[in-house]
């Protein structure tokens, strides 16, 4: 394998000089860094990031820990962090909590151990309780997606928002009973969301009845017998919000199982925005966040934590935008005589 030696050899340069060009610690000019950089490619030399990480007593190594990786909304979270940490030259490693408090303390003692510089955590329901130990340890640390109350840099949606624009949008198309599915209770993200939704209503007049909020726990199948649920009644629901896009699809499977479409027997709003929601027939209203925008802030914010930002913490709230398409209608006329 080439050293650093080799390089300087092939370029006619220091040591020193490869060593600024590859760490980038100080200006070269720009015909000597294009030497280095072809005999680095000549070479093809490979910097030790063993020995870089012990002179700059550093792993150049962050960890990304969230709920759920087959959920694409934390994919994009994910892209977006690489994407970041990537241009200041450090690497990813990536954990999954399956939202089980457990999970998660054993996967940041474990990334502990690795030594690893810094973390984005979207944290599961005790996220306070796992995270305290690498706050009082001053790891830098920064929260996504769900805002805790603790004294680290925090990215998130503005959920509460996004909640209310939904309601009032299905108010203004005539709807009045209007039942949501939500995942979990206690996770500040969707606690927002239902905050939000109800803020919409009350602002119209509009009262939660008992049994018009249901609760899915955190599987698609959980969704899909929520909605079952909330649809069994005689007077039953004309619209539903939904919390995020794996409770979006329960909802979906219930409705083709029970041969009920949409927005003609019911009217849908979603929480999230996935591709598949603009790609189905009708396509589905939702409120899109931006996760990409989400994980490169958290990254970026990380990054400088890591090389000695001294400022408070920070908390950056991301904006939601409705996104309106064919799965919400005004209410159909049979089921306002219905209710009337």
């Amino acid at each position: 394998m080439a050293t650093m030696r080799d390089v300087a050899e092939h370029a006619g340069v220091s040591l020193t000089t490869v060593s600024h060009v590859i760490n980038g610690t100080r200006f070269v000019s720009e015909e000597l860094d294009a030497r280095v950089r072809d005999a680095i490619a000549a070479l093809n030399y490979q910097p030790d990031r063993r020995a870089r990480s012990l002179r700059r007593g550093r792993s150049e190594t962050i960890a990304v820990v969230i709920s759920d990786v087959g959920n694409m909304f934390f994919s994009e979270i994910v892209r977006g962090v690489e994407d970041r940490v990537l241009e200041s030259g450090y690497d990813v490693m990536l954990c999954n909590t399956g939202e089980d408090p457990s999970v998660e303390e054993r996967n940041l003692a474990m990334m502990v151990e690795q030594r690893v510089d810094g973390f984005v955590v979207a944290p599961t329901l005790e996220g306070v309780r796992t995270l305290e130990p690498l706050v009082s340890q001053e790891t830098p640390l920064v929260v996504v997606d769900r805002p805790v109350a603790l004294p680290v840099d925090q990215v998130f949606s503005d959920n509460e928002r996004g909640g209310y624009e939904a309601a009032s949008h299905l108010v203004e198309l005539g709807h009045r009973r209007i039942g949501a599915i939500v995942e979990i209770s206690g996770i500040r993200s969707f606690d927002d969301r239902i905050r939000g939704w109800r803020r919409g209503l009350a602002d119209a007049g509009i009262e939660v009845r008992d049994g018009d909020v249901r609760q899915a726990g955190l599987e698609i199948e959980g969704a899909e017998m929520a909605t079952k649920a909330l649809l069994s009644t005689t007077d039953r629901v004309t619209a539903i919000f939904s919390s995020n896009n794996l409770m979006t699809l329960g909802i979906l499977r219930h409705l083709k199982t029970a041969g009920l479409r949409y927005p003609e027997d019911v009217s849908l709003v979603g929480f999230d925005d996935p591709p598949w929601a603009s790609s189905f027939y009708p396509g589905i209203t939702s409120v899109a966040q931006q996760p990409f925008e989400m994980g490169y802030q958290a990254a970026d914010m990380l990054v400088r934590r890591i090389e000695g930002n001294p400022n408070p913490p920070e908390q950056v709230c991301l904006e939601c935008t409705l996104r309106v398409r064919e799965s919400s209608a005004r209410v159909p006329q049979g089921a306002i005589d219905r209710r009337t």
